[in-house]
């Protein structure tokens, strides 16, 4: 009898655990940086501010002197270059140089970035 309610409680709280990881949203954080090209340093800040609003950012920067972007991600599970470029909006298309990885798995390019396509 006692092995019964032994198993019992072991599988009530394996199924309580195994739903409980599937409701939380995932710890995966990836980065994304890129060159971009914009000549407007409002602009440039305007967007900057509107990439911090979505809620799938953890942090943005973009720096207007060397027109570079680093952005890392929260709750993604996967980023695509076609969802990373949409982001940028009107400014899509001036970016260059995309690399996307996980976050302190990946090695980030390092600046300049010299294997560009």
């Amino acid at each position: 009898m006692k092995l019964i309610i032994t198993l019992l409680t072991v599988l009530c709280i394996n199924s309580s655990y195994a739903q409980t990881q599937t409701q939380n949203p995932t710890n995966t954080r990836l980065f994304a940086q890129c060159m971009f090209d914009i000549s407007d340093k409002n602009e440039m800040l305007t967007l900057q501010n509107e990439i911090r609003n979505n809620p799938n950012i953890e942090m943005v920067r973009l720096d207007y002197n060397t027109q570079r972007a680093l952005i890392i991600t929260a709750n993604l599970e996967e980023l695509s270059e076609l969802d990373f470029v949409s982001w940028f909006g009107t400014h899509g298309s001036t970016l260059n140089c995309i690399q996307i990885g996980v976050y302190g798995v990946d090695v980030m390019n390092q600046y300049p970035f010299t294997n560009c396509q």
